[in-house]
């Protein structure tokens, strides 16, 4: 049990070395997520203007139809 003690107090480090830790875990999460959210709100983007791109070559050919 002393060793794990000795280890996280890190020769009287660990005051700082272990809130800078949790810290950039904090920031990694925060950052994973964030690129996550804007993944999902850009396939749905690209989802909806590949859909509206198939409503206009649907348009474009029954307009070419009409005037045949």
């Amino acid at each position: 049990m002393d060793q794990l003690t000795t280890f996280f107090s890190m020769g009287s480090y660990g005051a700082y070395v272990w809130p800078s830790y949790l810290l950039t875990a904090a920031v990694m999460l925060s950052l994973l997520l964030t690129t996550l959210q804007r993944l999902r709100r850009n396939q749905a983007e690209l989802a909806e203007l590949e859909s509206l791109k198939t409503v206009d070559k649907q348009q474009e050919l029954q307009e070419k139809a009409v005037r045949s």
